[in-house]
């Protein structure tokens, strides 16, 4: 069991689990880490921007304007100097009131914990607090001193005649503060508490705290069941691939994973690399066995023919006609020998994948030349040879060596069955794509054998006489697709057979490509 953990913890379910819960983690640590700082910053902003917003209004509602009119020196002197003129304690204590009313009205405008205004300020920026007595009877002063050290945002703004506001921190308290110069030399200071803030964004790193912690559980749980089964579906498909090289693949399959995903899909190639690998090797075995049967026909005859001739070279008398018939015989064997091995090394290309060149082929001049390798033998077996190219010259795009050699494939096809005194025709066709046509005068293809004969190893009933290997038209199909073209057997309407070669269509090159390609 403890085997089994540990197993599961560096395998690669507990890779998953482990690498999606980390990544989890961090991802949340560090939004965390950006969040909560931006969270407190833009309260914080917040805070401030609502102050000078009611600090703007307070200034439209006018009371800012009556601490401006408020006469804190005639305050301070009805307190400080013992007068006993009515008149003059009258008028202090109409300024007291004054200012009294202001600063509360102002303190519940801006929800503020504290508006004080300081006024007898120095160069340095000191000032004293006026405070309103609470009668005017009071004999003790009620003035304090407000030094720059405890407020120096009122020294900037009595220095700088203009309004300041800020962050402070008093007692362990923080405060948006604000220091706004009034037009009777005075600066009234404002502090307004933001411990609300510290509070809040406390509660959402809790909060966060909580989802984080039930997010990752959350994705253990569905990480765990996920990746259990990955990992399963990954050891059914290792299963399946041990079992298929130790039998070779001939009875067991890959599982049927129909799952639209990568493991899915990665289970379907594996199914059709196997199917194809079968129908490789099956027509692997067919070809050896094939091949191998196609061979030992003409050996055992050309060794027959050997041991005849033989015998007659050793008899007392010397049978030259036999000896002569029985050497034909053999070296048509031979040719035929010859031809399957050229038909085998074209298929190894073939499978092979060797890449074919792509260049201007004219394809008139292709057919003379091929046309020549056939004359001779043409005239034996009293079969005319017609080139029909038209007007003007057409070009391709082709490998000049294959289309060479499916065009012999066609002649000798066509030779073999054509009979005496008919026509072969070779003709070039440009429009709508290059084409090259071999068309007999033959029996032609029985319906039921026109896809057969494209096969390997296929032949068709009527051979002429002279039975092929069922090997050229499967390398000319080949070659005509590996050059992007096509060979079919048309649908000639008549007697005969009509075999066309399609290629890849091009411009007519300029005189000085043809005299460049030509050597000139």
């Amino acid at each position: 069991m403890l085997l089994r953990l540990r197993w599961g913890a560096f395998g690669l379910r507990g890779r998953i689990v482990g690498a999606v819960v980390i990544t989890t983690a961090v991802t949340l640590v560090v939004a965390a880490l950006v969040l909560l700082p931006q969270l407190e910053d833009a309260l914080r902003k917040a805070s401030k921007t609502t102050l000078i917003n009611d600090v703007a209004n307070a200034k439209q509602y006018g009371d800012l304007t009556t601490l401006e009119s408020v006469n804190y020196a005639l305050v301070n002197t009805s307190l400080e100097v013992q007068t006993s003129d009515p008149r003059l304690r009258r008028e202090a204590k109409l300024e007291a009131d004054a200012l009294l009313t202001a600063q509360t009205a102002l303190s519940n405008r801006l929800g503020a914990h504290s508006v004080t205004l300081i006024g007898y300020i120095d160069s340095q920026g000191s000032g004293v607090e006026i405070i309103p007595p609470v009668s005017p009877t009071d004999a003790a002063p009620v003035t304090e001193s407000a030094s720059s050290g405890q407020f120096p945002d009122v020294a900037k703004a009595f220095e700088h005649r203009k309004n300041f506001y800020g962050f402070s921190t008093y007692d362990g308290k923080q405060y948006v503060t604000a220091a706004i110069s009034l037009k009777n030399d005075s600066v009234l200071a404002v502090r307004k508490s933001i411990d609300e803030i510290p509070l809040a964004v406390k509660a959402v790193r809790r909060a966060f705290a909580y989802a984080a912690l039930a997010a990752i559980l959350l994705t253990i749980m569905i990480a765990i069941p996920l990746a259990g089964t990955l990992v399963s579906r990954l050891r059914r498909l290792r299963q399946a691939a041990l079992h298929i090289a130790i039998d070779g693949g001939g009875r067991t399959n890959f599982p049927v994973d129909r799952a639209r995903d990568e493991v899915g899909d990665l289970a379907r190639s594996f199914s059709i690399m196997q199917r194809r690998l079968r129908q490789q090797e099956e027509a692997r075995r067919a070809f050896v066995a094939t091949a191998s049967h196609e061979l030992r026909t003409p050996l055992a005859s050309l060794a027959g023919m050997l041991e005849l001739l033989a015998d007659d070279l050793q008899a007392d008398h010397l049978d030259l006609e036999d000896a002569a018939s029985l050497l034909d015989r053999a070296r048509a064997q031979s040719r035929r020998l010859g031809r399957l091995a050229a038909d085998l090394l074209d298929l190894s290309r073939l499978d092979a994948e060797v890449a074919l060149r792509s260049e201007l082929v004219q394809l008139g001049e292709l057919g003379r030349a091929v046309l020549a390798e056939f004359d001779l033998a043409a005239r034996a077996r009293g079969v005319n040879l017609v080139l029909d190219e038209g007007s003007p010259p057409v070009w391709a795009l082709a490998d000049p060596g294959s289309a060479a050699r499916i065009l012999r494939i066609l002649l000798d096809n066509a030779l073999r069955i054509a009979p005496r005194g008919s026509e072969v025709k070779v003709a070039v066709v440009a429009a709508p794509v290059p084409t090259l046509s071999v068309i007999d005068g033959g029996p032609g293809v029985a319906p039921q054998e026109r896809a057969l004969i494209f096969d390997r190893f296929k032949r068709g009933r009527e051979t002429g006489g002279e039975a092929g290997f069922g090997l050229g038209l499967a390398i000319g199909r080949e070659l005509a697709q590996r050059m992007g073209g096509a060979l079919v057997l048309a649908d000639s309407g008549g007697p005969g057979a009509t075999f066309t070669l399609t290629l890849r269509p091009t411009e007519a090159p300029s005189p000085d490509q043809i005299a460049s390609a030509s050597g000139v």
